[in-house]
């Protein structure tokens, strides 16, 4: 395999990866009583989302030959 194409593999993972702990922390927070635990739910998961993508992007863009 490629490293770019791992790359990318890499970059649909970090999607995959953060919708599905989103989703467990909605879940959980949306119970009775939960919202109150974790108001700050969007900060985090934006703050990590951003920074996996950057990173990944970053490193895709470094793989890129020189033409």
């Amino acid at each position: 395999m490629s490293e770019r194409r791992f790359l990318l593999w890499l970059l649909s993972s970090v999607f995959a990866i953060q919708a599905g702990i989103f989703g467990v922390g909605l879940f959980y927070c949306t119970r009775p009583g939960g919202i109150e635990h974790c108001p700050d739910i969007a900060d985090n998961y934006e703050k990590t989302f951003t920074v996996m993508i950057a990173t990944t992007l970053a490193l895709l863009t470094g793989s890129m030959p020189k033409e």
